[in-house]
């Protein structure tokens, strides 16, 4: 059974957004990682040598899980973002 049918993808401005329904180019086979990747290629965000990660309701995602285990109702709003360090 999978768990979301739809994802709404968006940058921390919302001025990127990106909704996928998960019986098209994403599946819920795919992990949030592909997810992610395929976002920022959708949008044409430069992605530098940054690490991206989701976020749902102020929760990071783990990048390996697969769609299918999100554990969400009917749809799923992430936001995406840059991981920084404040560090050297």
């Amino acid at each position: 059974m999978v768990a979301t049918n739809r994802i709404a993808m968006a940058d921390i401005s919302r001025q990127k957004r990106l909704e996928v329904s998960l019986d098209g180019p994403l599946t819920p086979r795919h992990t949030v990682g592909q997810a992610i990747e395929f976002y920022l290629e959708q949008t044409r965000t430069h992605q530098g040598d940054l690490l991206w990660s989701a976020y749902d309701r102020g929760v990071k995602l783990d990048n390996k899980s697969e769609l299918a285990d999100i554990s969400v109702a009917e749809e799923s709003d992430w936001t995406i973002m840059p991981q920084v360090s404040a560090g050297c």
